[in-house]
């Protein structure tokens, strides 16, 4: 009852009571070794409580198999599956094509081009590279998309749009 009123909670008197099985808070068991041990086999197993938290973990030991390269056809075995060839090149994963152009989106985005037309700085930019003002596009460029690479694409486009209308122009 000393360690009751000491402590202030039923785990205390539970743990220091002699016939019980020791006890974590809350009247739960704790985890104790229940095997003997390997180099000791005669002796009773040990009471000695392992820690609650898994603050050192086991690592599993990697065991590398080696894996039959054909496959024999019968559904169990080693060798189990369907005769398949095996592909010389890997497949290329999805997100390593991510941000590229389909041929269709580009085609969409074309013909969205020719129906709305350009924007009113694209107009601009145009007007500023014909007037040979390279340097002006990109800073207006720059200052309406944001970075200085963005900037330096946009005029690029804009170049072609020009070159395009000449050509079309010249037929």
């Amino acid at each position: 009852m000393r360690a009751r009123a000491m402590y202030g909670c039923r785990s205390a008197t539970l743990a220091l009571s002699p016939n019980r099985s020791p006890t974590h808070q809350h009247g739960r068991p704790t985890k104790t070794l229940q095997t003997p041990s390997r180099f000791y086999p005669h002796r009773r197993p040990s009471t000695r409580q392992l820690p609650s938290s898994n603050h050192r973990r086991r690592q599993t030991p990697v065991t590398t198999v080696e894996m039959a390269q054909e496959r024999s056809g019968i559904v169990v075995g080693l060798n189990k599956g369907h005769k398949t060839t095996p592909l010389n090149t890997p497949k290329t994963r999805i997100s390593r094509t991510k941000g590229q152009s389909s041929r269709r989106t580009a085609f969409v985005r074309d013909i969205a081009r020719e129906v709305v037309g350009l924007a009113p700085y694209e107009r601009r930019i145009i007007e500023l590279l014909r007037n040979t003002q390279d340097k002006r596009a990109r800073k207006l460029a720059k200052k309406r998309l944001g970075t200085f690479s963005r900037g330096k694409r946009k005029v690029e486009d804009m170049q072609r749009v020009i070159a395009e209308s000449r050509r079309v122009a010249g037929h």
